[in-house]
């Protein structure tokens, strides 16, 4: 089982340690909040998938690419009752 990684603020909010502990191929992330907004910093992360919040991308108006997946909020539910998680 994988674990999925919350963010919920920008990648400049969370210290180097915090950021070399999740890299790791069977990880994932995924974006809520403003972390949204630095969708692109976060990709460069190496993890299995970066995922958006489908909801907060739309309700703060952002482009994404398809280096990021879209999920809904059942999509979601799915994702964290399917794998452990962390919030930071």
């Amino acid at each position: 089982m994988s674990t999925v990684h919350i963010f919920s603020k920008p990648f400049s909010n969370y210290n180097v340690t915090t950021i070399e502990l999740i890299q790791n191929e069977t990880n994932q992330v995924l974006l809520t909040g403003d972390a949204c907004f630095d969708w692109r910093t976060f990709t460069s992360l190496q993890v299995k998938n970066v995922y958006l919040l489908k909801t907060c991308v739309e309700l703060r108006n952002i482009e994404t690419s398809d280096a990021v997946n879209l999920v809904d909020d059942s999509t979601w539910v799915e994702l964290i009752s399917t794998n452990n998680t962390v919030n930071w």
